[in-house]
């Protein structure tokens, strides 16, 4: 059976954004055709980490104190870690925590990343932010197996920094 990994949002059901939408939809399409699909799902609190199932969908329910940036990179390092004990494809949705994914990298992990917005640009960050998503973004595209961009301005970006054929 195939199976696919989903890191990088909030988890589903959908509550959150864009990325939560998609992961919910693509996660539903999948196991209509046959995949098992475990979507990582973050949480706000200090309990253990709790495996469930949600309409055919396995998730990994990850807990991490607080509700902020911090919280959301520890939640992406402890999914990552968790994904690491498998071999099994994985879909990391954004890019912000992009470094951690060397793991997966020098597991020989397959990982697909759906590369964001040009986050490093936007006026709205700080600077050390800005240095954090500009890092992440070089990250993302060295140590992704495969780039998706989902908008014609993002792909252009990217192909300033891989082959056109790592991008999809």
């Amino acid at each position: 059976m195939k199976t696919l990994r989903i890191l990088g949002t909030r988890g589903i059901p959908a509550a959150h954004g864009g990325f939560e939408t998609f992961a919910e939809h693509l996660a539903l399409y999948l196991r209509d055709r046959g995949w098992r699909v475990i979507v990582y799902c973050q949480e706000v609190g200090q309990a253990p980490t709790v495996h469930d199932t949600w309409q055919g969908i396995e998730r990994v329910r990850i807990s991490v104190p607080g509700d902020n940036s911090l919280s959301t990179m520890r939640f992406d390092w402890l999914s990552i870690l968790d994904a690491a004990k498998h071999d099994d494809l994985c879909l990391t949705l954004g890019y912000n925590t992009a470094i951690f994914n060397a793991v997966l990298r020098l597991k020989g992990i397959p990982n697909i990343f759906n590369m964001d917005g040009i986050e490093w640009i936007r006026a709205k960050w700080s600077k050390p932010a800005k240095t954090w998503f500009w890092m992440n973004d070089w990250f993302g595209c060295w140590l992704g197996n495969h780039l998706i961009a989902d908008n014609p301005a993002i792909k252009t970006h990217l192909m300033t920094r891989v082959p056109a054929d790592k991008i999809t």
